[in-house]
């Protein structure tokens, strides 16, 4: 192929007109063909001319570049040639005859790198490849756009109203319980049916505003002349009164009153205080006021004297020569530590002595209701270990006023857990134990003897069984049985084990607590006791006590003479008819329960359900050793918990 045709078809004359005429006078040719720039505006054959000079102007480079460069190679002279230099603004097409020497091959890989984007049979448009330079030279020189980062959009929310908090005030706790007696005086005009209040104030709190009166507070009281009347308020804990303010509402003449004194007594302490008045509260008499601020006048507490009786055991070294003190509490507070010490003829004889009573008189103040006693000693002298039985402490003006602290248990260092001191609590009444006649003795007899099933459960852990031979003392509200001992065949009380004993004695009634001990015996005594469970079968006669006592519980209230206020709250709560009140909703509640009279009786009162035995639930969870925890080897264990156990039978046939 001739190298100038660089057409793969040759051009065909552009036809125009109605008869299909050529027009050859301005046709140029491109490589898409022959154009008629006439069809186009001015730009179009400017642009034109433009190019036929840039392709004369190339040829000429071309001629000079391309001879030095092939003579450095080696290789034949080849015109010269400028990839670029066409490249003009002006110029959108190339002509096929500038464009001819660029189909030829080359090679050298110099020529084919330097005519590389204009080889080939094909005419470019500059156009063309100045929009594809363009393109990648802004994707060369982009500026990377900035990373906008929105803003995150608020959410409206609709603020919370203001409300102003409710302020709840604690609520006191009304535990302690005050008596106030008020003396009206004997004067005439003395009497008022105002409603009378005072306010007290203590070390510790106060009592605002409680109004003096009996039963419902709507009802009227008249404090009459010369009357001394009683009330009783409930407040916190006031500590020593200081101030009582006493005041009323009466306004009119009649309302005048005159009182002589308010005395006030703390029911816990036993704490006294008098607030003398000797005034009118009056707006008609004196200096016509209706409120008084009263100072108190404490009453110093009388001196008690009491007389101390100590029993020492019969143990083996159960005496002791070191100095032995008491100190008893009370509700109103405790005694001075008082030393126990021989008076008058007896200094020469040797106190605390094994199987020794000892008495002691003693006197302190008033300090209420004794509740505990702490007994100790100082551990002197030759083998001061004491082992206390009990001690018995009687007031002498009063007799009849006895309290009992039952220890059973060693003072000593090397005993137990090695304290000198022990804290007993008082026991106003002990238990008779309920026994049968024996001989010439005679003994009522309290009922016929019961079955009862014992459950003791042994600790598990190191050394906790026992050789030795352990009892309980079952005790109740009729009294209590002697020392009942378990033992049986079988190797009984090794660690981890539970026991189960059938015993026979007397009723005690309901039980109220045990004592469960053992006698030291054998090598390894100490014992650990985890829990104790008792199961009472009840006989008939308990049956028979059981069902009285329900239908008396059931038996309608006797019906008094009705108060106007009474009559007025029966008024106010028919008009009520849907509410109910406490006693009619915890009688409700109760209907159904285990052992209530709906479930024993049905509605024609027969007998549908009987109880067969009572269980008692003890947890102990200590050592009953010498050499143990608090060396003690008989304890002494309240009820945790008790429930009664029915069964359906036919009464008549038991």
């Amino acid at each position: 192929m001739d190298d100038l045709n660089v057409w793969a078809k040759p051009p065909r004359p552009v036809l125009s007109g109605l008869n299909g005429r050529p027009r050859t006078s301005n046709v140029r040719y491109t490589w898409t063909g022959p154009i008629d720039p006439q069809l186009y505006g001015d730009g179009l054959k400017q642009l034109t001319r433009n190019t036929d000079r840039n392709l004369s102007r190339l040829e000429k480079e071309k001629k000079e570049i391309l001879p030095s460069k092939q003579r450095h190679l080696g290789g034949p002279a080849q015109p010269p040639f400028v990839a670029s230099s066409w490249h003009d603004s002006t110029v959108m097409f190339a002509p096929w005859g500038t464009l001819s020497t660029t189909s030829r091959k080359s090679s050298l890989a110099d020529d084919a790198s330097t005519v590389s984007s204009i080889s080939g049979a094909t005419n470019f448009c500059y156009l063309c490849s100045t929009l594809e330079e363009h393109q990648m030279h802004l994707m060369r020189t982009r500026i990377p756009k900035k990373v906008v980062v929105k803003k995150p959009r608020i959410v409206y929310r609709a603020p919370v109203p203001k409300v102003k908090p409710k302020i709840e005030e604690p609520k006191e706790i009304l535990d302690w319980r005050y008596k106030v007696v008020v003396w009206t005086g004997d004067v005439p005009g003395a009497t008022t049916d105002a409603n009378v209040y005072i306010s007290l104030k203590g070390d510790l709190n106060f009592l605002y505003k409680a109004r003096l009166c009996r039963g419902n507070h709507t009802q009227k009281f008249c404090f009459c002349r010369g009357s001394r009347e009683t009330f009783f308020i409930k407040s916190p804990r006031l500590g020593n009164l200081e101030i009582l303010s006493i005041e009323h509402d009466g306004l009119e003449k009649r309302h005048s009153w005159y009182c002589e004194k308010v005395e006030i007594t703390c029911m816990k302490t036993h704490r006294q205080w008098v607030f003398t008045c000797k005034n009118w509260l009056s707006l008609h008499h004196g200096d016509y006021s209706i409120r008084r601020d009263l100072l108190a006048n404490q009453v110093e507490r009388t001196s008690n004297e009491y007389e101390l009786t100590v029993v020492t055991g019969t143990k083996r070294m159960a005496g002791t020569d070191a100095n032995v003190f008491v100190t008893f509490h009370g509700t109103d507070g405790f005694s001075p530590k008082i030393k126990l010490t021989a008076d008058g003829q007896r200094q020469v004889k040797n106190l605390f002595e094994k199987g020794s009573q000892d008495k002691f008189h003693l006197a302190f103040k008033d300090i209420g209701e004794i509740r505990t006693v702490r007994v100790e000693h100082d551990g002197k002298g030759l083998a001061a270990g004491w082992f206390l039985d009990r001690m018995i402490l009687q007031n002498i003006k009063q007799p009849s006023i006895i309290y009992y602290f039952l220890l059973n248990g060693w003072l000593a260092k090397d005993v137990g857990d090695g304290h000198l001191w022990r804290e007993i609590r008082a026991k106003k009444k002990l238990a008779k134990e309920i026994t049968t006649a024996k001989g010439r003795r005679v003994v009522v007899i309290q009922g016929k003897p019961v079955s009862y099933q014992v459950t003791v459960r042994t600790g598990d852990v190191r050394y906790a069984g026992t050789d030795a031979n352990v009892y309980i003392i079952i005790h109740g509200k009729k009294g209590k049985t002697k020392k009942l001992f378990m033992d049986d065949t079988r190797d009984n009380f090794e660690r981890g084990q539970t026991e189960v004993f059938e015993v026979t004695a007397l009723d005690t009634g309901e039980i109220t607590r045990i004592q469960i001990g053992h006698d030291n015996s054998g090598p390894g005594a100490g014992w650990f006791c985890e829990d104790i469970k008792i199961k009472k079968f009840l006989n008939r006669e308990n049956v028979v006590e059981f069902l009285k006592n329900l239908k008396k519980k059931k038996k309608p209230k006797k019906k008094h003479k009705k108060r106007l206020s009474d009559k007025l709250k029966e008024r106010a709560l028919a008009d009520i008819p849907e509410d109910v009140t406490e006693d009619e909703e915890s009688e409700s509640e109760d209907d159904d329960k285990e052992g209530s009279y709906r479930n024993v009786f049905d509605r024609e009162g027969k007998v549908v359900k009987v109880p067969v035995y009572e269980e008692y639930f003890f947890v102990c969870k200590n050592w009953l050793a010498t050499d143990e925890a608090d060396g003690l080897i008989e304890r002494e264990l309240e009820v945790k918990k008790q429930s009664t156990f029915f069964q359906d039978r036919d009464w008549q046939s038991t």
